[in-house]
């Protein structure tokens, strides 16, 4: 039971408090000032807890504060504000916007609502400052930035089709605004499974009957694809997708006719999906099972690509998904030895996806397909060993690139553990690929101790490409340029444009490529931006590398982590607003390899400074600890918040109110 004074539940002198323990000041100020709020337990009269509160007048407060002080919402996001100075409420107060009262349609109107102030923002991107006025005492102000974004979304793997890795058009997250005491986890979302792939976001979505929300995107080994509200807290789901047909069932790892304990305890949705706008449609790979049955009937495999509508999780073309097949004669593609690991590219209007196996298991081949996004029918097929065995496109979940503004529209790929190169082989190498009249080998680049190994050894294959394949134009040469990694250890800086091909005479040098080792095998993606390249090995730190005229200053990284970060190493992004405020996020997902199988781990490093990291999700464990961790996963950044990817639960960080 609840008192003020002595009175239970408070009265109008003394103020009231209902059952929640929630205390309302009176209009007046009491005497005696302050009161004292009483909790009395009603089993026990005897028992009980106190607190003074003082209650002030309005005309003696100097300043108000308001909660988000800062905010980034996109162009059809409201956003709540609470005045959190003690006795004032949102009616005490006059609200302008950028200095005009109530604001205006340029600059964002704000309104009254219960307890809070809703700022709904204009049209079009920019920081608008929203203030409070007291009424009893003018010269009491508070104020909250918000900075209303046009960012477009995370619609593909690593936000572009370069695999950059960059988002610079974060305006809320910056070294000054992120660090244990102002950011934190918000929420989670339950999820089926673990996820593998990077959670995707799309703005301003409308859903049927629900309204207009930005959404994000998480996708399962258990064959789901989830949609959430990218901001609700609590979570809120919108669709859930379940990719499993008729007669089929999820795949348990390992199992009588998949040995490996790559990906465990379930197959299912292993590459990240890529979103078009043009046909509000997300396009996944789903791995499923038709079990065998009593009279000896083999299991049945399947692999298939769907459509999902962006706004329902319907499929947009067809129920069942469209199963991948090869045309004969030649190699059979086999959905059972076949895993889809790299995640999807979509060059409007078709869509490639690449296949690898489950941990180099069998007598599978490295594919990449192609299908019309409009029609899912297959325009291209191309086989990285169609003379051999092995080749796949792994990338460690990374996705084929393509730069948009090459007019060849050429593709680069990069390959996994095989037999040496001769004919039209290309396993451990970088590939480019022409994409005009069907899929072909424009170029490539393969290490000078390729082949080298003990043939058919997945992990003995000297330099068998581990890494997306990252382009970028080197700001000072001009010159079009590729960033590769390798199990071996090497960082690679290539040209792209006249690649090298295979030269058996090592070491490899410029101007062919610039080879680095790194210290430890690279299981992860590189980064570039602003002149330096980012690494993060196996077992070994952050690295970063700057870059001149195409070539690396040094041999030794200039900069490390204090932090290694495990077996798989990590893989970086960025967020910035333009080149400045920028933030360097990874996942340390080591305790997905540990036995014990411990929290996936959020970090975040000044870039410019990689001994400063700013924030880590272990600081304050009991508020920000993510789910259990997955490897080869990479974080989302986008409009002030940070998605990450766990099993069996997507966390969601921000900026704390």
């Amino acid at each position: 039971m609840w008192e003020v004074n002595n009175v239970p539940n408070g009265n109008s002198s003394v103020g009231t408090i209902n059952s929640s323990g929630y205390y309302t000041a009176p209009g007046t100020l009491p005497n005696p000032n302050p009161v004292t709020v009483a909790a009395v337990l009603q089993a026990d009269s005897s028992v009980s807890g106190s607190a003074l509160v003082t209650v002030e007048s309005p005309s003696s407060i100097q300043s108000l504060a308001l909660s988000p002080a800062l905010a980034s919402v996109t162009t059809s996001q409201a956003l709540q504000l609470q005045v959190v100075t003690p006795g004032i409420t949102v009616s005490d107060v006059n609200w302008a916007v950028d200095g005009v009262a109530n604001g205006s349609a340029a600059n964002g109107t704000i309104s009254t609502s219960g307890n809070f102030a809703i700022y709904s923002p204009p049209p079009t991107a920019g920081p608008h400052l929203v203030t409070a006025q007291l009424i009893a005492n003018p010269g009491a102000l508070g104020s909250a930035q918000v900075e209303v974004t046009d960012f477009p979304g995370t619609l593909t793997w690593r936000n572009d089709n370069l695999r950059s890795g960059v988002n610079s058009q974060e305006l809320a997250l910056a070294p000054s605004t992120v660090s244990s005491s102002t950011f934190g986890k918000l929420f989670s979302c339950t999820i089926d499974g673990d996820a593998y792939a990077q959670p995707l976001y799309v703005p301003n979505l409308a859903i049927p009957g629900m309204g207009t929300h930005n959404v994000v995107f998480v996708a399962t080994e258990k064959d789901s694809v989830f949609a959430f509200d990218a901001d609700a807290n609590p979570c809120q789901q919108l669709w859930q997708a379940s990719l499993i047909p008729a007669g089929s069932e999820v795949i348990s790892t390992p199992n009588a006719d998949i040995a490996s304990t790559d990906i465990v305890p379930y197959v299912g949705i292993t590459g990240t999906p890529v979103i078009s706008l043009n046909t509000s449609a997300l396009y996944v790979v789903s791995k499923t099972v038709a079990p065998g049955n009593s009279q000896n009937l083999n299991s049945v495999y399947g692999q298939r690509l769907y459509a999902l509508d962006l706004a329902t999780g319907e499929n947009k073309i067809q129920t069942q998904g469209i199963q991948f097949a090869t045309p004969e004669p030649g190699p059979v593609f086999s959905s059972l030895l076949e895993n889809q690991r790299a995640a999807l590219l979509l060059e409007d209007p078709i869509i490639y996806v690449a296949f690898a196996s489950h941990g180099g298991q069998g007598d599978y081949h490295g594919w990449l397909f192609a299908y019309d996004s409009t029609t899912l029918e297959q325009t291209a097929v191309f086989n990285v060993t169609a003379n051999s065995i092995q080749g796949g496109i792994w990338q460690s979940g990374g996705g084929p690139s393509i730069d948009p503004a090459d007019p060849n529209h050429f593709l680069f790929m990069a390959t996994g553990e095989g037999p040496p190169n001769v004919g039209t082989n290309y396993s451990d190498s970088i590939v480019r690929m022409t994409t005009i009249g069907g899929l072909s080998v424009a170029d490539f680049f393969t290490p000078c101790d390729q082949g080298q190994g003990p043939a058919m050894n997945a992990d003995a294959s000297l330099q068998s490409m581990s890494s997306a394949p990252i382009l970028f134009q080197d700001p000072v040469s001009q010159t079009n340029l590729l960033i590769g990694g390798s199990k071996e250890g090497f960082l690679y800086i290539v040209n792209r444009e006249s690649m090298g091909g295979f030269v058996s005479k090592c070491p490899d040098s410029a101007p062919r490529v610039q080879a680095i080792p790194v210290g430890g095998a690279i299981f992860s993606t590189p980064l570039y931006w602003n002149g330096s390249v980012y690494v993060a090995p196996a077992n070994g730190n952050l690295q970063q590398f700057p870059i001149s005229a195409g070539v690396l200053a040094s041999t030794s990284s200039a900069a490390q982590s204090p932090e290694t970060l495990g077996p798989q190493g990590a893989t970086p992004v960025i967020s910035s607003n333009n080149t400045s405020n920028a933030v360097l996020w990874l996942i340390d997902s080591s305790g997905a390899l540990a036995a014990t199988n411990t929290p996936a781990i959020l970090r975040a490093y000044d870039p410019n400074n990689l001994s400063n990291e700013i924030y880590n999700s272990a600081m304050v464990p009991k508020r920000d600890t993510a789910g259990l961790a997955v490897k080869f996963t990479v974080p989302t950044v986008a409009n002030g918040k940070v998605y990450v990817g766990t099993q069996g639960e997507l966390d969601v960080y921000g900026l704390l109110p």
